[in-house]
């Protein structure tokens, strides 16, 4: 109940994530005043299994890295254990001291303000006369037969509400407040945890992609972000192509022949597939796949993934979000596909502006009919090839509407499948 020692052992991730997700369910309807509504498993909550500490401590090492999820969850989490204190039974009361004592002497740093103050606490109260009192039915709601002191900036919450007194940089406990100085004491010690263990979390979930892949399902459940993604996966990918626009049909042709691209190239089509749906471990997998085949001599790049795979790896996290400055890299626009041509070898750029009429015309016809390629060429120029992607567009998919427009490679795929 008081999380302070770590569960030891080896989960596998569809019972950790079932631990997490019951958890973060149960929390949001208890701070909704909605526990009651609870349809999830309650095995995942009962108090000091093995599954309660999984959901708690994993949520703990994944809000220590997000200030935004560390004010939500630990908000929510002090609720239920202030909850869980309201409806806690003498015997029960009597073991979560116990068990905080043995915890806390267990820990090197046990001599830790913080620590030190829970020992003194929980010491006191679990005295059999002490305790006696707390749990007798006669104890009033404004008793000061008990009293011990702590730091003042140990329960700032209690100091700011005043329902503490001061004296000499100490506040003042009765037995009366053993509920409030409980909670106010797991808040401090909450708080104080996340911040010691932020810079070893930070690294455990960049280097593990199953942390990493969980932090971003809990991220995008808890705050709803209503990002528009396709359905790329490195399993259909050479299915979801035919849904491609020109630029990156080339692009995967290129790759899947040459198993290599020029720095550019590869850095537009990665971003194109990471916004088009495909997830960081699938994204990993399939630049592996390419980059450790042998390379075409024709092609700009030659390096293997072999001798240079942490280098990649510390690529494609980093066009995530993951590493450096942790910039949210979006997928080029159309406009920045025809402006940047970086050098002669260059294999990406706007089909319809920079490839010559034999390279366009092989493309297309990947897509459409001779004879649609040949009307298609009669009426398009060079000059507008966002207005020539999207008469490829409409002929591609019988589309009528006249007022479309293309502005990036990921508006036309996205809009190809319908989901925008």
């Amino acid at each position: 109940m008081f999380y302070i020692i770590t569960p030891s052992g080896q989960v596998s991730l569809h019972v950790l994530e079932k631990c997490v997700f019951a958890r973060l369910e149960y929390l949001h309807l208890l701070h909704e005043g909605k526990a009651h509504e609870f349809s999830g498993n309650f095995e995942y909550l009962l108090e000091n299994s093995i599954y309660d500490k999984i959901g708690h401590f994993t949520l703990r090492l994944l809000a220590s890295v997000s200030q935004d999820l560390c004010n939500y969850w630990i908000t929510r989490e002090i609720l239920l254990f202030e909850t869980r204190l309201n409806y806690i039974l003498p015997r029960q009361l009597h073991r979560l001291f116990r068990s905080i004592l043995r915890q806390l002497r267990l820990l090197s740093d046990k001599e830790k303000l913080i620590n030190r103050t829970l020992i003194d606490i929980c010491s006191l109260f679990s005295k059999l006369y002490v305790f006696n009192h707390l749990v007798s039915k006669d104890h009033s709601k404004d008793c000061n037969l008990f009293v011990t002191k702590v730091r003042y900036e140990l329960v700032p919450d209690l100091i700011k509400e005043r329902k503490l007194d001061l004296n000499a940089g100490y506040a003042i406990v009765y037995c009366s407040k053993w509920k409030n100085i409980l909670t106010s004491l797991f808040s401090t010690y909450m708080t104080k945890e996340l911040s010691c263990i932020k810079s070893k979390a930070q690294y455990t979930i960049n280097h593990d992609t199953r942390l990493d892949y969980l932090y971003h399902k809990v991220h995008c459940k808890i705050f709803q972000v209503n990002h528009v993604y396709g359905h790329i996966t490195r399993e259909n990918i050479d299915i979801e192509v035919k849904y491609f626009p020109p630029c990156m049909q080339h692009l995967h042709t290129k790759l899947r022949n040459t198993h290599r691209l020029s720095h550019y190239a590869r850095l537009y089509y990665s971003l194109f597939l990471k916004d088009g749906g495909m997830h960081l471990e699938d994204a990993v997998n399939y630049w592996k796949e390419e980059y450790s085949k042998p390379h075409s001599c024709s092609s700009i790049c030659s390096h293997n993934w072999q001798s240079n795979e942490k280098k990649f790896i510390y690529s494609i996290r980093h066009l995530y979000g993951l590493e450096g400055s942790r910039r949210n890299y979006k997928s080029p626009t159309c406009n920045s596909m025809c402006m940047n041509i970086s050098s002669p070898m260059y294999e990406g750029g706007c089909p319809f502006k920079h490839f010559d009429i034999n390279t366009l015309k092989s493309l297309l016809c990947l897509s459409l009919s001779d004879d649609k390629v040949t009307e298609l060429l009669h009426t398009i120029s060079s000059d507008n090839p966002q207005i020539a992607c999207a008469e490829f567009f409409k002929i591609l998919n019988q589309y009528s509407n006249n007022d479309i427009v293309i502005s990036s490679p990921l508006q036309y795929y996205l809009t190809m499948i319908n989901q925008i």
